[in-house]
């Protein structure tokens, strides 16, 4: 570990050691340990292996909290949909809205000594829809979706005033709902290898 590293832990142990002491002071009486809230700006983008295409769903948020005795992470994330062309060369074949959703609450540890957290997460995901050539028409409905939650395990850095930036692989499953594009969609999209990367920072006071 570099002298930075360790000074730059040192110093997010301290600060997190002096919020749990405020906190708990604070709050003597109460039964449940002290909590810092969280409330990060966060960009997710996910590169499909199988498909050779990248999807970023930017402007998301999360809200959560640290629990200040036993460091876990917990809280919710919000995604906003992706729309994205398919093409073949530079001739557009379809516009494709890819959504991703949290399964369940996302949680976490925060590691003081490393500085860094990890987190898992689950995420159900949706094909909104396939319009082929601008037109309106939805090729898979409204119900195209994966079987299963996709899981990822992010790790990376944890900074309470700056971006950090997490990454993981994924196993994407089979799709289900999606009309009659179900069988060819299974033949090209389900397989492992697949990236996330999702960046958090503090939303601007």
């Amino acid at each position: 570990m570099t002298r930075t590293v360790r000074s730059r832990s040192a110093a997010l142990a301290f600060v997190l050691t002096m919020l749990a002491a405020m906190f708990g002071t604070a709050s003597p009486a109460s039964a449940q340990n002290p909590t810092l809230p969280i409330d990060w700006n966060v960009d997710i983008s996910t590169h499909f292996k199988s498909l050779g295409m990248d999807v970023e769903l930017t402007g998301g948020s999360f809200q959560g909290e640290v629990d200040l005795v036993t460091w876990d992470l917990t809280g919710n994330l919000t995604l906003p949909p992706a729309t994205l062309d398919m093409k073949i060369g530079f001739i557009k074949l379809a516009s494709v809205t890819f959504e991703m959703s949290q399964a369940q609450p996302i949680t976490g540890h925060v590691d003081l000594a490393a500085g860094t957290v990890t987190t898992t997460a689950a995420f159900n995901v949706r094909l909104a829809s396939i319009r082929p050539l601008g037109l309106r028409l939805n090729l898979v409905g409204n119900n195209c979706r994966a079987v299963s939650p996709i899981s990822a395990s992010l790790t990376g850095p944890f900074s309470l005033t700056g971006e950090q930036t997490f990454t993981s692989t994924y196993t994407m499953p089979k799709l289900k709902g999606c009309g009659l594009l179900t069988p060819i969609l299974n033949l090209i999209v389900p397989g492992s290898g697949n990236t996330m990367t999702a960046t958090f920072g503090p939303k601007a006071v």
